[in-house]
């Protein structure tokens, strides 16, 4: 089955300017509303993730950095995805 969701990203340790920064990547299925936390270290990890692992467009990456950057939160919406690559990306 395909669902389709929200990406909701938090930075963790924003306050921590030296640290490693650590996100908290959540994918809420429109229909339940349900997500689970998947843990991600660092910005490179996470831009990869995002663009190699879920398929997120460039575009749409750049935007949730910048809101990162400015709210410490992004949203992605309309993401669509099966319900076995969730498991595997352990968002499901």
């Amino acid at each position: 089955m395909k669902r389709e969701g929200t990406l909701h990203i938090l930075w963790m340790n924003e306050a921590a300017r030296n640290a490693v920064p650590s996100y908290h990547v959540i994918f809420a299925d429109y229909q339940s509303g349900a997500g689970k936390i998947r843990l991600i270290m660092g910005k490179e990890h996470l831009k990869s993730f995002l663009a190699l692992d879920i398929g997120v467009r460039s575009e749409a990456i750049d935007s949730a950095l910048e809101g990162l950057k400015r709210e410490s939160s992004a949203n992605i919406f309309n993401v669509e995805l099966p319900d076995d690559r969730l498991a595997k990306l352990e968002l499901l």
